[in-house]
């Protein structure tokens, strides 16, 4: 079977006017809103990508002009809705594609593991066309399979887009997502005031995402319980090596050590965890979840991979433990297995060093169990 051909409609078209202003073009750090939402798709690896424009559709054009994509004109903007601008876009994707995203010009931050995974359901499942959902919410962009197009172009455009779902329920599902990007638009000044502080913040997931995330990945409570110890151990050492003049950004290590088991169960977990978070725009994170069991490199002055590494390396299930109490029990559990006795004593190694690099090196108290 030969992989399948994804598209992406972008719906530019409209005026914007609860915004007051055009939302297409705002600014979101150094780019437009419509640059983002195609940089994304860009990304995922989605081959054709279709911005129907309308409304100042020249400053459109010349802000895309080197993003490759294919630009489209709805000149009856002024006088139809969104659901025409889709129908003007699906017309125009290419005849071997497969699935489509359909997205409004200003959704530029739902994450890549959103995206594919909404592909990969789409791919398994008998539904036809799947919209995401973030606390409850429907969301963007939905994805179509190419045999729901006809039903798209041949619905009369009562209730839009919502009313080809509402008449063809069966053929339709939803997928929950920790994904905050899914509901966000700039219907209104408010709204894009959120999407700016969102975008500034995005970079590391707060407590209340963590726990969704958790829960989303079905974490075990025990594993819970010892993500909790760990974060705790990572900030009284964070506490103790702030007096010392070593600073390190509390909101990454809290998030680090209540994140750094969720692809706990899997073959190399940290890794896998890793990949997630990293798809799910978790970029630092990603780099402390990746090295959570092994470092690459020990450095001369501590980060907070290594808090998250040497706390993980002295928490025994909800314990503060030694480190040779630590390794103990792994040593008698792969004692016939000399691959995997090698990498226990090189983990044991390391957290011996980063223990010296942060107890001995800067003087501080034995943390001990509360």
């Amino acid at each position: 079977m030969r992989n399948k051909k994804i598209g992406a409609v972008i719906v530019a078209g409209g005026m914007s006017s609860r915004m007051k202003d055009f939302k297409p073009l705002l600014s979101i750090g150094s780019k437009s809103m419509i640059e983002t939402t195609v940089e994304n798709y860009k990304q995922l690896g989605v081959g054709e990508i279709v911005v129907v424009t309308g409304y100042r559709s020249e400053d459109i054009e010349k802000t895309l002009k080197r993003k490759n994509v294919s630009l489209i004109n709805n000149r009856d903007y002024d006088k139809t809705h969104m659901y025409d601008s889709v129908c003007i876009g699906l017309k125009e994707l290419s005849d071997d594609i497969d699935y489509t995203f359909i997205s409004p010009a200003d959704s530029p931050f739902v994450q890549q593991f959103t995206l594919k995974k909404m592909i990969y359901e789409i791919n398994i499942s008998n539904f036809e066309l799947i919209q995401p959902v973030y606390e409850g919410k429907d969301g963007h962009p939905i994805i179509l399979k190419k045999e729901f197009f006809r039903r798209i172009l041949e619905h009369d455009g009562t209730m839009g887009i919502q009313g080809v779902i509402k008449n063809n329920n069966e053929k339709c599902g939803k997928l929950s997502f920790i994904d905050p990007g899914i509901i966000m638009d700039a219907d209104r000044p408010k709204d894009y005031f959120k999407i700016l502080e969102y975008n500034e913040n995005k970079n590391c997931p707060t407590v209340e995402i963590c726990e969704k995330i958790q829960k989303y990945f079905k974490i075990e409570e025990d594993i819970v319980l010892h993500s909790q110890k760990v974060t705790t151990l990572a900030l009284d050492i964070c506490e103790k090596l702030k007096k010392k003049g070593v600073k390190l950004n509390v909101n990454l290590l809290i998030a680090g050590g209540l994140l750094h088991d969720i692809g706990k169960g899997k073959v190399n977990h940290g890794k896998v965890g890793s990949r997630w978070l990293k798809s799910m725009g978790y970029e630092k994170l990603s780099g402390i979840v990746s090295e959570h069991m092994e470092l690459k490199k020990i450095p001369k002055i501590p980060t907070e991979k290594e808090i998250i590494f040497l706390s993980d390396k002295l928490v025994k299930e909800d314990e503060i433990v030694s480190i040779d109490e630590r390794f103990k029990n792994k040593k008698y559990l792969y004692e016939d297995n000399k691959k995997a006795l090698k990498t226990i004593e090189k983990r044991k190694k390391q957290a011996e060093e980063v223990y010296k690099l942060i107890f001995v090196k800067y003087e501080l108290d034995e943390i001990k169990n509360k």
